[in-house]
């Protein structure tokens, strides 16, 4: 019985390592390798994002006023 419980939890986590290890992509902006989301760019190309990088493509972006440096002349 205990040799039959411990095949049966060796197939489980055999089956759910062959499962994780079949959602691994490799994030289009940092090159990590992790389980991605796709997500479009310019409603054109889709691309794999991990989960950092889609929350930070999803935020709006304000852009910061660069001060203008005036040169003498």
């Amino acid at each position: 019985m205990i040799e039959e419980l411990t095949n049966k939890n060796l197939m489980e986590i055999r089956e759910n390592v062959q499962r994780v290890v079949g959602s691994l992509e490799v994030c289009w902006r940092c090159q990590n390798v992790s389980e991605c989301q796709k997500h479009i760019l310019g409603n054109l190309v889709l691309v794999w994002l991990c989960g950092g990088w889609v929350s930070q493509m999803e935020t709006p972006q304000v852009s910061k006023r660069r001060k203008k440096i005036r040169v003498p002349v």
